[in-house]
């Protein structure tokens, strides 16, 4: 590789990577094998508990920690060593993560005939008991573990083709009140994207949240096995030479570079007005069990996507940052405050999930 090419890939994979990594992004999850057995649980268990892992959180940190209590009883709460603090100070992205875990397990359940009771009286993010679950009887359900296992975020290749109005009313229905869908070019869609963008512009340029989303890049392939966390080269769909460049030459100290932080806030104002439009799911408060219901509703539509090849790209960074995350809701004449705001299109190939997700062994105990 000549001198010019270097700096030319450089370049490339530093806007490649940049604004898919900063803002707290959700990440996508490999197939895999059959879990390994964790002492004291149920191999059945196991199995569903695995599905449910593959939930999207923020970063990939996967925060959830679990503590089964009897054969189909089990409690999930936040690990605090895996919280966000400086883009989510007070927790609330997190609650929403273990709400994903939660469908992910409700879903996949279904499927072998078993239906998840909730139970959440936790009214703060720390609590040592987020919500306990309980699997009892139920009606069975086909296709949950497919759509567990195949869900994944795009970030790019949407195409700007309005969706079809069966399509949105799918999405709007499996996401529950409280959600909105506002096009790409409506006075609404157009402020979104500018928040957005502004949201990133500063998030970029607070060395806390840079160098928090720092620790979560996983550049190197070994690091991604060995951690079996965070965002990778591949979630961050970074291919061919500009992938190589950043797997080689890449390290948290690039992240905290000027270049690196232009170039992600440039790719962000590409991406923003990119796809069909956005849609915005509301809560009736801000609530611990609201949060988690929240998390469940955007699970829902997360795995609804695919079948109907629609990209599905949570852009959180106007509701990670002053002043939009506190008056983006009036401003869309939303009844509640705003929990997610995704940016949704057609895509013409859907690749299959890539990122790393932890043992069992690691967030599971009895």
């Amino acid at each position: 590789m000549t001198r010019r090419e270097f700096v030319t890939c450089t370049v490339t994979a530093t806007a490649i990577l940049a604004a898919p990594a900063t803002g707290c992004t959700v990440a996508d999850q490999p197939t895999r094998p059959g879990p390994e057995p964790v002492p004291g649980v149920d191999p059945a268990l196991a199995r569903l508990l695995a599905l449910a892992a593959l939930a999207p959180s923020s970063h990939n940190v996967q925060p959830w920690r679990v503590r089964v209590t009897g054969a189909r009883h089990l409690s999930v709460a936040i690990d605090p060593a895996r919280r966000l603090p400086a883009v989510d100070p007070d927790g609330r992205e997190m609650i929403l993560s273990v709400g994903c875990f939660v469908e992910n397990l409700s879903q996949a359940a279904a499927a072998e005939g078993l239906a998840l009771e909730v139970t959440c009286d936790a009214t703060l993010p720390d609590a040592p008991e987020l919500a306990r679950l309980r699997l009892v009887p139920g009606p069975g359900v086909a296709g949950g573990p497919e759509r567990v296992l195949r869900r994944r975020t795009l970030r790019t290749g949407h195409r700007p083709d309005p969706l079809a109005a069966g399509d949105l009313a799918a999405l709007l229905a499996v996401a529950g009140p409280g959600t909105a869908f506002f096009p790409r070019a409506s006075p609404e869609g157009r402020r979104l994207a500018e928040a957005t963008v502004e949201g990133m512009r500063q998030q970029t340029w607070r060395d806390a949240a840079q160098r928090e989303l720092s620790s979560w890049i996983r550049f190197r392939d070994e690091e991604a096995r060995r951690r079996a966390d965070g965002l990778t080269v591949a979630s961050m769909e970074a291919k061919g030479l500009a992938g190589f460049v950043m797997g080689r030459f890449f390290d948290a100290g690039s992240v905290m570079g000027k270049s690196f932080r232009e170039k992600g806030i440039e790719q962000c104002a590409r991406q923003s007005v990119e796809g069909a439009g956005f849609l915005v799911l509301s809560s009736e408060g801000a609530t611990v069990p609201a949060l988690l219901e929240s998390g469940r509703r955007f699970a829902r539509m997360a795995l609804s996507v695919r079948e109907r090849a629609i990209a599905a790209h949570p852009m959180s960074q106007a509701l990670e940052e002053a002043p939009w995350r506190d008056t983006l809701a009036g401003e869309l004449g939303l009844p509640g405050p705003v929990q997610f705001v995704v940016r949704v299109g057609y895509v013409d190939h859907y690749p299959e999930p890539v990122s790393p997700r932890r043992p069992l062994t690691a967030f599971v105990t009895t």
